[in-house]
């Protein structure tokens, strides 16, 4: 009886560590966004345990002065790829294209994001309606917002050529979030500032080794969205403290 047992508890513990190296060896749906235009965004889902089969995924779209979600849909990833089967995606039936009313939306700047089962897509774009600069400075003018001059602007990611390995942690405390912190010399704008620059509405929370004077670096989620926005000159306005 007690040998029975033990064979019975050793099957059972082998059952068990099976189907957790199934678990643990699962693949995991990517998804990648192709392009924001102003009619349409792009992009593709994949699963490599259903090579043939299509996916379906989330697509959201963000105002980067506020933060608000704009638009969101599901979609199914089903579109053929001559590139997805090149690549060996499968039968590269794994795009997919959402039609985009921006008409809609006030100027400024947005972020579009992507979601597969649990999973963010691998990267997320930016899309510009109108004139946001001008949109800016006319929001400026009806929240007497403080205009601070130009500043040249820059960009940096979680990553450790960007970070130095503290990934999304900050000088302050605070964890670092796209559209939402920068980097600043503290000697020109006090940590906690709140500042709008291009219509999109950040929070002083860090600072970087090179960034002196008026110069402020911008937090992205992804090192490519660093590269992308690269070096530019933007007015920057502080937001007057409600207290």
């Amino acid at each position: 009886m007690k040998l029975r047992t033990m064979i019975t508890g050793a099957i059972l513990t082998l059952s068990l560590l099976a189907a957790s190296a199934t678990t643990a060896f699962a693949a995991v749906p990517r998804g990648r966004l192709e392009k924001v235009s102003d009619s349409a965004i792009t992009g593709w889902a994949y699963n490599k345990d259903l090579p043939n089969s299509p996916i379906d995924c989330t697509v959201a779209v963000f105002n980067k002065a506020t933060g608000e979600e704009v638009f969101r849909q599901r979609v199914t990833a089903g579109e053929y790829r001559e590139k997805l089967e090149s690549q060996g995606k499968g039968n590269g039936c794994h795009g997919f294209t959402i039609p985009m009313d921006w008409s809609s939306l006030p100027d400024g700047e947005y972020r579009v994001e992507g979601y597969v089962g649990d999973s963010d897509f691998a990267n997320t774009m930016n899309h510009t309606k109108g004139d946001p600069q001008a949109q800016a400075q006319k929001t400026a003018g009806n929240q007497n917002l403080i205009p601070l001059g130009v500043f040249k602007t820059t960009g940096y990611c979680p990553c450790r050529a960007c970070s130095e390995g503290w990934g999304r942690h900050t000088c302050t405390g605070a964890i670092a979030a796209a559209s939402h912190t920068v980097a600043v010399d503290p000697k020109v704008i006090p940590f906690g500032s709140k500042l709008m620059i291009n219509g999109v509405v950040y929070t002083a929370e860090d600072r970087g080794g090179g960034v002196r004077g008026n110069h402020i670096d911008i937090f992205f989620n992804t090192h490519g969205e660093t590269l992308q926005h690269g070096t530019q000159n933007a007015e920057v306005y502080l937001i007057p403290s409600q207290a």
